[in-house]
């Protein structure tokens, strides 16, 4: 039975590229969930002041 090493070589090299590929959807799904939660509070935060403001003008 003969082994040829370059196509086990090149088999590891595509499942670590694979493995890198998920790792980077992961984190940039991460990411984006905390900017949209970040988002959310800076809303939350000028829905505030903006009712205080109008509360004083009034």
């Amino acid at each position: 039975m003969q082994i040829n090493y370059m196509t086990l070589i090149m088999n590891w090299i595509n499942f670590g590229v694979i493995i890198l590929i998920i790792i980077g959807i992961y984190k940039g799904v991460k990411a984006f969930k905390s900017f949209i939660k970040r988002n959310k509070q800076m809303n939350e935060k000028l829905d505030i002041i903006l009712d205080t403001l109008e509360e004083n003008k009034k």
